[in-house]
């Protein structure tokens, strides 16, 4: 056969397939997506409300740069654990990837209120706690212990980086879906009133 006609039927052949392709419409694009889903972003890639998110973080002092806390952490998004300015710039990430950013002391953790301080039994604290320490509570409240009295301990409420101005740099490590989470769990147990010491911040 003359090497024209092959590629004249070569053509015809291809110009067949896009015309059924055009014809078929959108089953043909659903088809095509499903079969190579790596082509299209989802939503499930993206940090969204709802989604459970495990975020590397580093949270270092804009005034004292030397200070910077580093961990690991996994929260639903729009659940308010986080301050909303970072929960903003978190919005539509996808997994591996990283950004930095500043935060004024009021976008981070609110300023400092002098007045947020409490009394509570010094037999709720770890016994190893010391003065300075950050602990929590089983509700997830954080203070810092200022004075201890053989009877009572005087706590600062505000959160460690309160009234501070914050370089942030987050990763997004994964992300679940969020029909896959899991929304009734609850954390922590309200029947205990102690404090348990927490390290790294």
């Amino acid at each position: 056969m003359p090497t024209r006609l092959i590629l004249f039927l070569s053509a015809i052949i291809f110009l067949s397939a896009i015309g059924a392709a055009l014809l078929l419409g959108q089953g043909f694009v659903n088809n095509f997506v499903q079969a190579f889903p790596t082509l299209v972003k989802t939503d499930n890639d993206l940090v969204r409300d709802g989604a459970k998110v495990t975020v590397r973080f580093q949270i270092t002092l804009r005034d004292t740069p030397t200070t910077t806390y580093r961990d690991t952490e996994q929260f639903i998004q729009g659940g308010h654990i986080l301050p909303p300015a970072i929960e903003q710039r978190m919005a539509g990430m996808q997994p591996g990837e990283a950004k930095t950013f500043l935060l004024s002391a009021e976008e981070g953790f609110g300023p400092y209120d002098e007045t947020r301080t409490t009394t509570i039994r010094t037999a709720d604290l770890p016994l190893d706690a010391r003065e300075g320490d950050i602990v929590y509570d089983y509700e997830g409240r954080t203070a810092m212990i200022v004075r201890i009295f053989p009877e009572t301990t005087v706590l600062d409420l505000n959160h460690p980086l309160a009234g501070k101005p914050l370089i942030v740099t987050l990763q997004i490590v994964t992300i679940e879906n969020p029909d896959d989470v899991d929304k009734n769990t609850e954390t922590g147990n309200g029947d205990h009133t102690g404090f348990v010491r927490l390290s790294g911040v």
